[in-house]
């Protein structure tokens, strides 16, 4: 109740200067209060974590029906990147300040805002096998993965689906990036004032030194006070110096302010941190995505072996019905599908072309696709097997969605202002909008470091391209052994914002311009973009 007793409601602090009074049936009055006032519960569980919130659900009915209320009210979307320290961000460098991933998961989780109802991670070969409890002063603890730790941290009611690939692309929460930045700071500035501190030490011994000094010629007066001046002047210097650095890295203002309360961060879209594209070396990066109207994700487990089994359809050709795609992917036929994403570890090539072409023609090509060819795979439903492939079918009358191919003849970070642009044209609303990045291995630093000049900075090429031209959309995904995607690019206008009522009641979507294109859907050396926009 520390949250009720620290409140600024008047009505509140009555109650915490009656429960520190000592009177047992004030407390009780109080009690009957909490427990029956909805207006009074509701302002205090705005304050509180989805966490909290659901902990306090089951003292009463009262509490039960506000918690549910606040938490269908929360939109916001919850992600992390968990990177090597000095790695290179779209904002510079950033070492990741916590005392041990385990606590870091455990802080992450324990103050999300909104319930997760959809969880994605992609994470390296490393991550996705390491033990999260490990440190180098126990080996005794048990072993926890990063699947089993995501199990135990999300709602039961969460689908959850995890991609392993040779690289990781992710956004941090604006929240954590200044977290770390003030963190990094408060480090500078103890080493700067330790060493500012040495050098003002070392300038008064010198000074105290030429003072007690025998000076019995005027000459070699002369010469000690200019060896004085001389010795005073740097830590004069110096000192103004470090309070220069002391105050350009605390007052300098953010690019993305800190939120001072939970209740600031649900008055709006929370602030986009930095991106990092992290090529070969350890990372994680979580994306959460609370339940929103209009909106379903179903991930759902890809696998060839039935296909493989039947000698029918070998013969036949690679050929998947709408019956077995809606089957495969729990759509329904009135159900439409505006995004696709394909993650293939070991599926059959033919399956897999079968199974996109399925896709496309079930949407007539009005559907944006993207995903590639990664290592591992698992998903809530496979437990601790892996899977030769899962998929995420996006689908619902309040989100749009947009995609493009970067091909390889795109060596140039200029270019990719094209197709940046040409992404940008359709007009998706980027008020709630997130959305995926998948490359080649090929390509990331040495790509266009390789296709440029040497002496500039490639790292991120891709991430700051994007987030350039879409700045408040956090961006996810990995580096790949082969890219699957089109270039779909619908235009959004002001009628598509609604779904609109027919003639006789029902529900129908407005139809979006389109015009066909009809193109090869798996590619090599390129990089697949998509754009979800949430209405």
């Amino acid at each position: 109740m520390s949250s009720v007793i620290n409140s600024d409601d008047s009505d509140v602090k009555m109650s915490s200067n009656v429960i520190n009074s000592g009177d047992s049936d004030s407390c009780i009055q109080i009690g009957n209060l909490l427990s029956g006032s909805w207006e009074l519960t509701q302002k205090i569980f705005k304050t509180l974590s989805f966490r909290e919130v659901s902990r306090v659900r089951g003292v009463c009915r009262t509490w039960a029906d506000v918690g549910a209320k606040i938490l269908e009210q929360r939109r916001r979307l919850h992600y992390l990147t968990i990177h090597p320290h000095g790695v290179l961000t779209t904002h510079g460098k950033f070492a990741v300040f916590e005392s041990s991933t385990s606590s870091l998961f455990e802080n992450f989780f324990e103050h999300l805002l909104s319930k997760p109802q959809y969880c994605l991670a992609f994470s390296s070969t490393e991550w996705f096998t390491r033990n999260l409890l490990a440190s180098a002063d126990d080996n005794s603890k048990s072993n926890v993965t990063l699947v089993q730790n995501l199990k135990e941290s999300l709602p039961a009611t969460c689908e959850l689906g995890v991609v392993c690939a040779v690289g990781v692309i992710g956004t941090v929460e604006s929240s954590y990036q200044n977290h770390w930045r003030e963190s990094g700071q408060q480090v500078n500035q103890e080493i700067l004032s330790f060493l500012s501190g040495e050098e003002e030490r070392e300038a008064s011994k010198i000074v105290e030194e030429e003072k007690a000094g025998k000076r019995s010629v005027r000459t070699r007066g002369r010469m000690a006070a200019a060896g004085r001046g001389a010795a005073e002047a740097p830590p004069h210097i110096n000192k103004n110096s470090s309070n220069t650095t002391h105050t350009s890295n605390t007052t300098a203002p953010s690019p993305h302010p800190t939120n001072n309360t939970i209740a600031d961060k649900l008055t709006g879209q929370a602030g986009v941190g930095y991106s990092i594209e992290v090529e070969r070396e350890e990372a994680v990066s979580l994306l959460l995505i609370p339940h929103h109207p209009g909106l379903q994700l179903k991930i759902f487990d890809l696998s060839d072996e039935k296909y493989i089994k039947n000698p029918c359809k070998r013969m036949m050709g690679p050929t998947i019905s709408q019956e077995e795609f809606d089957q495969i992917t729990g759509l329904s036929k009135q159900d439409s599908l505006k995004a696709l994403l394909l993650f293939d570890a070991r599926l059959d090539d033919c399956f897999t072309e079968a199974f996109v072409q399925a896709a496309l023609v079930r949407q007539n090509h009005k559907l944006a696709l993207g995903g590639g060819m990664v290592d591992t795979v698992l998903t809530g439903q496979s437990a601790n097997s892996e899977l030769p492939s899962f998929g995420v079918a996006v689908s619902g009358p309040n989100v749009t969605a947009a995609s493009i191919v970067i091909p390889k003849c795109a060596t140039n970070p200029r270019m990719l202002n094209d197709y940046m642009k040409q992404l940008k044209s359709c007009g998706l609303p980027e008020e709630q909008s997130i959305a995926f990045m998948f490359s080649c291995c090929g390509r990331g630093y040495a790509w266009y470091r390789r296709h440029g000049n040497p002496s500039t900075d490639y790292h991120n090429v891709e991430t700051k391209a994007f987030r350039q031209a879409f700045p408040n959309t956090p961006v996810f995904g990995f580096f790949g052994d082969g890219e699957i995607g089109n270039t779909h690019l619908p235009k959004f206008t002001e009628k598509d914002k609604k779904v609109q009522e027919g003639d006789d009641g029902e529900e129908e979507e407005v139809e979006v311009p389109y015009k066909k294109r009809k193109k090869k859907a798996f590619h090599q050396f390129s990089t697949i973009v998509i754009l979800l926009s949430f209405l």
